[in-house]
């Protein structure tokens, strides 16, 4: 089965659209009646990323989830190159990964899973895009949930993969507008 080009999070941050909220909106709800408000969610703490964030921005949002990483004993592989895999290091990058999770941003709330609005957000973005001539997109579903853009088709076209991404920000910018 060839592979068509998936945009992540990051991927899609990188290239800087619009601004998001930083956290998901409040919700109102009725009160339990214990006069307390409800202790914060793990979520709430963890940093979001926005669509409007630039490369230094994102690199800065990362630190403290590569500082964390560091102090489990995994090294920074942005510096190191790819971490060779053996069953023990995976064991220990998993248990890493579980200690460090509180410090992973979250995704930009546009593209986050959590966000009822996510989907048809991504298919605005999808919409632009088939408007400055690229076909071979879609949005697709997600592998942690939600869903995704994917470029390229199945044949995998990178001039398609370049026009996608040469318009990425611009019709994220446009689909946050609307």
């Amino acid at each position: 089965m060839a592979r068509s080009v998936v945009v992540s999070g990051l991927v899609a941050v990188a290239l800087v659209g619009c601004s998001a909220p930083e956290v998901a909106p409040e919700v109102a709800s009725l009160s339990s009646g214990t006069g307390q408000a409800p202790a914060p969610s793990a979520e709430r703490e963890r940093p979001r990323e926005r669509l409007d964030m630039t490369p230094e921005d994102l690199e800065a949002l990362q630190r403290p989830y590569w500082k964390c990483m560091g102090e489990q004993g995994i090294p920074d592989k942005r510096a190191m190159g790819d971490l060779s895999v053996t069953p023990e290091s995976d064991e220990r990058i998993a248990a890493a990964e579980a200690a460090c999770a509180h410090t992973v941003p979250l995704p930009p709330w546009e593209r986050d899973p959590a966000n009822p609005e996510s989907h048809a957000f991504l298919v605005r973005v999808v919409d632009c895009l088939r408007g400055e001539g690229v076909v071979k997109v879609e949005v697709v579903p997600g592998e942690s949930g939600g869903h995704t853009i994917a470029m390229g088709g199945a044949e995998n076209d990178a001039e398609q993969v370049g026009l996608a991404l040469e318009h990425m920000s611009e019709c994220e910018a446009e689909a946050s507008r609307r």
